[in-house]
């Protein structure tokens, strides 16, 4: 059972590292997304689980892609997701609040997120106020944004990547993980761990 343990992390592994765009490559177009949104980068986030099924829980799957091409970010356990997306031209930073799918917007009452990135082994915080997307509740906001230098060049150049998201919904505080190790050669996401909650 562990032989075939670390074969599958192995295949996940050379998956990962054939198929993630890294910060070399251009996000989403304007037309591929439903909301204002300026293109994105994917960004470091909830690591791949493709292709491996949970004890007890076969048909359990882990979205790795949010629905703006950015990289998910888990918040709880999987009861809601956050996709981090990051502009290196722009260098805007944008944090999408997802349903536990991935997939739909949850839109929040708060003026701002928080996040943080591990800099020289203290945590540096950078706050994303709220830019309500399109079909947001008056009020609310599912899309959190700002505008960064040094987070983005973090985002995307820093080779061992940790961090955390601090976001409430509905009355209760969520911390996501941001962790992965390694931009070979700044074209893949390569040896990504995942650390949002346990199996």
């Amino acid at each position: 059972m562990r032989i075939a343990l670390v074969r599958l992390c192995a295949i996940i592994a050379v998956t990962l590292y054939t198929t993630l765009a890294g910060c070399g490559s251009a996000g989403p177009s304007p037309e591929q997304t439903d909301s204002a949104s300026p293109p994105a980068r994917e960004a470091a986030g909830h690591d791949d689980h493709q292709g491996h099924a949970h004890a007890g829980d076969p048909d359990h799957a882990h979205p790795t892609e949010g629905p703006h091409g950015g990289r998910l970010i888990e918040l709880g356990a999987e009861e809601y997701h956050a996709e981090l997306l990051h502009d290196e031209e722009t260098h805007r930073v944008t944090i999408h609040l997802l349903d536990a799918a991935g997939k739909e917007p949850v839109a929040v009452p708060s003026a701002e997120i928080t996040l943080q990135l591990l800099r020289n082994g203290q945590f540096a915080s950078y706050t994303l106020a709220a830019s309500p997307d399109q079909g947001d509740p008056e009020g609310a906001a599912s899309r959190f944004e700002t505008v960064d230098t040094a987070l983005c060049d973090a985002l995307c150049h820093d080779e061992e990547l940790r961090g955390r998201l601090q976001v409430t919904i509905s009355g209760k505080a969520y911390t996501g993980t941001i962790e992965h190790k390694g931009h070979e050669g700044h074209e893949a996401h390569e040896g990504a761990e995942h650390t949002g909650h346990q199996h």
